[in-house]
């Protein structure tokens, strides 16, 4: 009996350690679903100028298609960033992490932490998810702020833009 209790328990040890090396065990850890590959928009080398008004995309928030050129925007903005703008930030090989405008204290504060040159983090009101980390082709949601899951994509995703 004292053997099988042994067991169990270094069980349960080794499979706590395996989680929290994954991300899972916070309260906001694992708030992220995978990160998907999305297909490039064929109106990718399209420019718009003007209203972005009638501009279409094959994704939401998009992750390639027509884009505004312009000067590097980063850190953290308070407004929320047309999607012709969107594109043009992933088209440098930035990442974008847009957030739920009702998205408050310290929350916000984690999310913000990740901005810096190649990171811009921006209110979007139309998500369908608390954070949507996207890059050039790529896209990651997640329920809540995930730290670690989001600065694993930026890891992975910044500076892969055709500009990049």
């Amino acid at each position: 009996m004292a053997r099988t209790l042994r067991r169990a328990a270094g069980a349960a040890l080794l499979l706590g350690g395996l989680a929290a090396a994954c991300g899972g065990g916070g309260d906001d850890d694992g708030a992220c679903g995978p990160t998907t590959r999305e297909a490039l928009d064929p109106a990718y080398l399209v420019h718009v100028v003007g209203s972005a008004d009638e501009v279409e995309y094959t994704s939401d928030p998009p992750t390639s298609g027509p884009h505004q050129p312009g000067p590097p925007v980063s850190g953290v903005i308070g407004e929320p960033i047309s999607r012709p703008v969107q594109v043009g930030i992933l088209e440098r090989g930035d990442v974008l992490l847009q957030h739920d405008p009702d998205l408050g204290g310290s929350a916000l504060d984690d999310l913000g932490a990740l901005a810096g040159d190649r990171v811009v983090v921006a209110p979007n009101p139309d998500l369908a998810d608390q954070v949507v980390a996207t890059a050039w082709l790529f896209k990651r949601a997640c329920r809540a702020v995930d730290a670690v899951g989001l600065q694993e994509f930026v890891d992975d995703h910044v500076g892969n833009g055709p500009e990049g």
